[in-house]
């Protein structure tokens, strides 16, 4: 349990993040200060300081935690379930999940995809590694029991399952700007989803004998 220090700290960093969260999608990350961020927590800019080194350190702390939360919440779905289709299905679920409940968070990791070299280059990415792990162990899974393709390179195909599932989150928030709605262009992430995982089942699946 917190104590009441450590509450207050922890509440404080969260109300920190939050506005962050809230700033790098209004302003955008490059434009974003760190004064701006204070302001929007409603701290003093160097009490921020006292939780996060810089700006990039926010930036990394966010995308640490909540993809953290996403594969926390992938592997509690999961290990309840024996069907490696209905693991895949719960894999896209919880992320669609997240994001629809968030979605200042789909903007800022779909959308401000040039600040990859950040990521890239910082402890973060051992979280994308431990959800194309997560996929592949469901492949691997796939494969073992005959549900799968025993031809197929788990290795490949969780990256093709990645990306697919990135340009879905992208398409769909594209779709609720001014600009594309003005198109009539109508998108459904959950419907998306589904198809995504019907697609992978059908082309991961063997010939029937």
């Amino acid at each position: 349990m917190f104590g009441n220090s450590d509450k207050k700290t922890a509440d404080k960093r969260t109300v920190i993040l939050d506005a962050a969260l809230k700033t790098f999608v209004k302003r955008g990350y490059t434009e974003t200060k760190v004064a701006e961020i204070a302001s929007e927590a409603g701290v003093a800019e160097g009490t921020l300081y006292n939780y996060f080194q810089n700006k990039e350190g926010l930036l990394l702390a966010l995308f640490d935690e909540k993809w953290g939360g996403i594969i926390e919440g992938i592997r509690g779905k999961i290990s309840r379930l024996d069907d490696p289709n209905k693991k895949l299905k719960a894999i896209f679920s919880q992320v669609v999940i997240m994001f629809k409940k968030n979605r200042q968070l789909a903007e800022l990791f779909m959308v401000d995809v040039k600040q990859s070299s950040i990521f890239l280059n910082n402890y973060t990415i051992n979280r994308i590694v431990e959800f194309l792990d997560l996929i592949e162990e469901v492949l691997v899974e796939g494969k073992q029991k005959g549900v799968y393709r025993r031809d197929l390179d788990t290795r490949v195909a969780k990256m093709i399952i990645f990306g697919a599932a990135q340009g879905i989150l992208l398409s769909w928030v594209l779709s609720e700007s001014a600009a594309v709605r003005n198109k009539t262009f109508k998108f459904s992430i959950y419907q998306a989803a589904k198809t995504l995982k019907d697609v992978f089942k059908s082309g991961l699946v063997g010939e029937k004998k």
